[in-house]
């Protein structure tokens, strides 16, 4: 009998200490994991990658499946925080996606976003020029959407390129 309760015992601890390793995770939750509305989600960068996902665009929980996202350096371009995910709906797209905090804005930030406000494009640290980006209707996030089996002259009737163009209007479309 003791070693049953001691059994029970280090299997309780074991299962405390696992479930505290997980780290700060990003969940949906409820009404949140099916709605699809842009009105259902908050103006945070988490609910952002939650409203992305609740479209199957991304999965922000992909480091807890084993296959990673990768946490970009995203002072460099003057954002507050950064990922880069590989796109759910096809095995050629990333989509890397940034905050910027517009009431501390400093000259980086600014010189990014007004680059792609004019021209779609800004350009990184080593000075090659970024395509593919796009900004949220409300300025605040930042989206740079890299399919390679996207060409320059692809059609509309291009099954991946009509996805790139759902994912913009979707990111836009999120608190505008």
């Amino acid at each position: 009998m003791k070693k049953i309760i001691a059994l029970l015992l280090c299997l309780g601890m074991f299962a405390a200490v696992c479930a505290g390793c997980g780290g700060p995770q990003i969940t949906a939750t409820g009404d949140e994991a099916t709605n699809k509305s842009a009105d259902a989600y908050k103006d945070t960068y988490d609910d952002l990658l939650n409203y992305l996902s609740a479209w199957g665009y991304i999965n922000p929980l992909e480091k807890n499946k084993g296959v990673t996202y990768t946490e970009m350096r995203a002072d460099l371009i003057g954002a507050k925080q950064g990922r880069r995910f590989n796109a759910q709906h096809t095995k050629n797209a990333t989509i890397e996606l940034y905050e910027f905090d517009l009431s501390k804005s400093n000259a980086t930030a600014d010189e990014v976003l007004s680059s792609v406000k004019n021209d779609g494009s800004f350009k990184n640290l080593f000075g090659d020029k970024v395509d593919s980006v796009y900004l949220s209707s409300n300025g605040k996030y930042l989206m740079v959407y890299n399919d390679t089996s996207i060409k320059d002259d692809t059609k509309d009737t291009d099954e991946n390129y009509t996805k790139r163009q759902e994912v913009i209007d979707k990111f836009k479309e999120f608190k505008k």
